[in-house]
């Protein structure tokens, strides 16, 4: 207990809780849920639309729940020829991401009450974008096919109507849906504990998972693994930038100390993945690099490790992959930004001051 009756609790809140929620947590085996389910086993079985239901609203859709979902997100997945103006005033080295967080935190929304503007903002991100991307390479943008959640956003980030690929896609997208209090999502919370409209709180979360500690990490774990030739690199890198005290992007985590079972689960979707797309020496290299960080530091592969080869082989641009997380999380985010706003407190820690005192001018 510090000082005049305050609570002194770790830096960065670790271990610490500060609310409930019902969304999602790790459970006692080290597995992540959404809603009480394995997040995996909704990823193996499940498609975009039915788990994203589940995660906002806390149940699995009947068909005209799902249907009248569904719905929603494709009629509300287009943007204004305004909007797409702005798009095309973004400055030309702006990462996409950046120009994400700029079009969201104008966008006009059609809709009015607050939970279906969250979702309204969710629906639009993959177009959205999409839109950003082109316009930095002075492309067009591309037109609307038929398909769900993940065809129709693949399609956007590759101009490739394939089902199958889309499939591969879909299964990360619920993975990345949630994963309770996240940065991005605690951000959100205290946005909107101020009662800050969702516009607003979207863009402090789109903010946060930009930084590399939380969503930009997978662009450069790319990087470093197309560098590589064969297994005896990997474990050369590994040696080299631990002894150069660098940090590996792609492997510990807040939550999981042995394994993630994202990472577990995707590794598994690669490996039928790779060899369809004759990949297989990529893999092999990313289980070298996992293996040698286990035993020289015990740290487990995240998500984001083997998340960029996985973009990578469903040939996904680099520039695409932070926006992706952020695309995919916007559906947690709605689930928070109600969640908080139901049963509201303001979130206000305070701080242990050790500055000067008692200067005089």
């Amino acid at each position: 207990m510090a000082e005049n009756g305050l609570l002194e609790v770790p830096r960065g809140l670790d271990k610490v809780v500060v609310d409930t929620t019902s969304i999602a947590a790790t459970d006692k085996d080290g597995w992540l849920i959404y809603r009480g389910y394995k997040a995996t086993e909704l990823a193996a079985k499940l498609h975009f639309e039915k788990a994203a239901y589940l995660v906002v609203y806390g149940s699995i859709p009947n068909d005209a729940k799902l249907k009248r979902f569904s719905s929603f997100l494709e009629s509300n997945s287009s943007i204004d020829g305004a909007t797409d103006e702005v798009i095309g005033l973004l400055p030309m080295d702006a990462k996409v991401i950046d120009g994400v967080r700029s079009v969201v935190s104008m966008l006009p929304l059609r809709q009015k009450k607050p939970d279906m503007q969250m979702l309204e903002m969710a629906a639009k991100m993959p177009r959205i974008i999409s839109n950003c991307y082109r316009a930095k390479r002075s492309m067009k943008p591309l037109g609307c096919i038929e398909g769900n959640y993940a065809e129709r956003f693949y399609y956007l980030l590759t101009g490739k109507e394939d089902v199958e690929s889309a499939r591969y896609f879909e299964r990360l997208l619920i993975l990345y849906m949630e994963h309770e209090f996240n940065a991005s999502t605690f951000a959100l919370r205290v946005t909107a504990s101020t009662l800050a409209d969702p516009q607003a709180a979207f863009t402090t979360a789109l903010a946060t998972i930009k930084g590399p500690l939380h969503g930009g990490a997978n662009a450069e774990i790319l990087n470093y693994m197309l560098k590589m030739k064969r297994k005896s690199e990997a474990v050369e890198l590994v040696d080299r930038k631990l002894g150069n005290k660098e940090k590996i992007m792609g492997f510990g985590h807040r939550i999981y100390k042995t394994m993630d079972p994202r990472a577990q689960f995707i590794k598994g979707q690669l490996r039928t993945l790779s060899k369809s797309r004759k990949m297989g020496k990529l893999l092999e290299m990313a289980e070298a690099v996992e293996k040698e960080m286990w035993v020289k530091k015990g740290l487990p592969a995240n998500l984001d490790f083997y998340a960029a080869i996985y973009m990578y082989l469903l040939g996904i641009d680099e520039a695409f992959y932070t926006p992706i997380f952020a695309a995919a999380r916007s559906f947690g985010w709605a689930a928070h930004y109600m969640e908080q706003v139901a049963n509201n407190k303001l979130i206000r820690p305070d701080s242990r001051y050790t500055g000067r005192t008692g200067l005089k001018l």
